[in-house]
């Protein structure tokens, strides 16, 4: 049985997204998965004849994939896709009707999400569950959520967490602090929540990342400036790491804020892989992993932080600290992928009940 993964490139880009795939791809490669690239010629030209040549060439490089895979290989795909590929489906039937086995690893679920008003996501979502043996999924309600919509749940594979790989050393110091960070899009299209922070006065946040656009200063809120993903852990050296969304600090609201309830923010990875306890919606379906694990507090509202933090002991934060850096060491060593992965390659390597 020999495996391999699609890696699709579309030029390099500092945001969260790219960092999440790239880190897949890397473990993959550690568990044995050899790399086929999918390149996308010349993106920047959007003459039709420029797309057309495009096109052909997607169509040629699925067919060499087709072409070069056997019967009971392994292909792993992450999903979703963000581009048409003339050809990808129909060798990706091909590869199922040639009985490759096919595995579908979900780093966004549009139609719970619902961002994008585009039918493109629809016909994605649809075709991957059309050739896709086994789907990794973030976690517990996503599964519950593919069950509903009529997915086999001897489908589905839980991953629990992302991985995160970054170069931070697991003994470096964590300090004690009550001030709360945030990392990533500080926009206010994507986090509206961000420029009503001087309604919780009592608490000191920091800020990282890019589109921060204050209208005035706010004395509870500094702003770090904007980092790659790979520099980001070593400016996380205390306090908490918050993961929220929507325009209440009350509740996760909104589009973004329901999303919470269904996925693995990328986010929690980045704060825990760097040593940092959490903060997170009570809602969320990471709050289980953030408690089952001792990583951080959850809470129904940011206006219950006050209370939370002034509670909490210097020993209780440490026993926080301590718990994360546990999670920390297996986010560095893509631990929660590979157990995935292995799960389902142990499945397709295992005699059937009628071999047995």
């Amino acid at each position: 049985m020999k495996k391999y993964q699609i890696v699709e490139s579309y030029g390099t880009h500092m945001h969260a997204g790219s960092k999440a795939t790239n880190d897949c791809v890397n473990i993959l490669e550690e568990l044995g998965f050899e790399k086929i690239e999918i390149v996308r010629h010349k993106p920047e030209d959007k003459s039709p004849v420029s797309k057309i040549i495009r096109q052909l060439s997607f169509y040629k490089q699925w067919n060499k994939v087709l072409n070069k895979l056997s019967e009971g290989d392994v292909l792993l795909l992450q999903h979703p896709y963000r581009r048409n590929h003339f050809g990808r489906t129909p060798s990706l039937l091909k590869l199922k009707n040639k009985k490759v086995k096919i595995i579908s690893l979900v780093h966004d679920v549009e139609l719970i999400r619902g961002i994008y008003d585009d039918p493109f996501y629809q016909k994605e979502f649809d075709e991957m569950l059309s050739f896709a043996d086994s789907i990794i999924v973030h976690n517990e309600e996503m599964k519950d959520w593919f069950v509903r919509y009529g997915v086999d749940e001897k489908r589905l594979v839980v991953l629990e967490i992302f991985d995160y790989l970054n170069d931070k050393s697991v003994s470096s110091s964590i300090e004690y602090s009550k001030t709360v960070t945030v990392a990533g899009n500080l926009s206010p299209d994507k986090s509206p929540y961000l420029y009503q922070l001087d309604k919780v006065p009592s608490i000191r946040f920091q800020l990282m990342g890019i589109g921060y656009h204050p209208t005035e200063d706010v004395s509870n809120v500094s702003y770090l400036g904007a980092f790659a993903p790979e520099e980001v852990p070593n400016h996380l050296n205390g306090g908490f790491g918050l993961v929220w969304d929507g325009e209440s600090l009350d509740t996760c609201d909104g589009v973004t804020g329901n999303y919470l309830r269904y996925n693995n923010p990328h986010k929690l990875s980045l704060y825990l892989s760097s040593g940092l306890p959490v903060i997170v919606w009570k809602d969320s379906a990471e709050a289980n992993f953030v408690e089952k694990n001792g990583v951080g507090l959850a809470v129904n509202s940011l206006f219950e932080l006050s209370e939370r933090l002034e509670k909490l002991s210097q020993d209780e934060y440490l026993q926080l600290v301590t718990n994360a850096k546990n999670i920390m060491k297996k986010l560095k060593e893509g631990y929660y992928l590979k157990s995935a992965v292995n799960k389902i390659c142990l499945l397709y390597t295992s005699p059937s009940p009628r071999d047995s």
